[in-house]
């Protein structure tokens, strides 16, 4: 039995549900979407995601709790709001006037999603011409349950360094393309990178894919 240590890269499946309500939040799964309805809820990109074991690129108690576990089996794990998205925190509940809003072609409705002074927040309230919106992570104070399926322990030198791109540079998959031969890699993104990202992400994949060079194509 071979169980998955920090460092593999593995395939995972997941369902993400706020345990009070039984509400899905995010999930990998698109017939699953499409049966609740919930595929313009911020869930763009569906089917399963490798990712580094130990890198925290997902919730760090998730991430720990991959560790050590059989692959091909589907988990299921309890998070209290406290290992998730924390508390609400008070001070992140802000006041703005209607009008103010109105003027950038804002219709401030309560349940709005908006950006403000650099922030994503959700508008709570509209009374008396004044705005209430959370600037709280929409899952803080919420205890989750995830249902996480481990499908295998990824092998792929490319399909190690395309998770690679996509969780430490922030692109999604159709955004670049790479080319891999004789453990030479060639990333050719259709975003133009800093040369202190490509310098970063070069050195990052040199500790974590050891025989793998990296160079960038734009």
């Amino acid at each position: 039995m071979v169980l998955t240590k920090e460092s593999d890269f593995v395939e995972i499946d997941y369902v993400g549900r706020i345990k009070e309500s039984n509400k899905i939040f995010d999930l990998t799964f698109e017939d699953l979407a499409k049966k609740e309805n919930i595929q313009s809820v911020g869930h763009h990109h569906y089917g399963a995601k490798v990712i580094c074991l130990g890198m925290n690129n997902i919730l760090s108690a998730i991430d720990k709790f991959l560790i050590n576990k059989e692959t091909n089996k589907t988990y299921t794990l309890e998070l209290s709001s406290d290992q998730a998205f924390g508390k609400k925190d008070p001070k992140l509940m802000k006041i703005f006037p209607a009008d103010a809003l109105r003027k950038q072609n804002i219709n401030p409705v309560p349940g709005l999603q908006i950006n403000a002074t650099g922030l994503l927040g959700t508008i709570v309230s509209v009374a008396g011409g004044r705005v209430t919106i959370d600037f709280n992570h929409p899952l803080a104070s919420k205890n989750l349950v995830y249902e996480l399926t481990i499908n295998k322990i990824v092998s792929d030198d490319k399909q190690k360094l395309s998770s690679l791109v996509q969780s430490l540079i922030g692109l999604h998959d159709h955004d670049f393309t790479i080319s891999l031969e004789n453990n030479k890699a060639v990333i050719k993104s259709g975003t133009k990178l800093s040369d202190q990202t490509k310098e970063v992400f070069t050195k990052k994949v040199k500790v974590i894919i050891p025989n793998i060079d990296v160079s960038f194509s734009e």
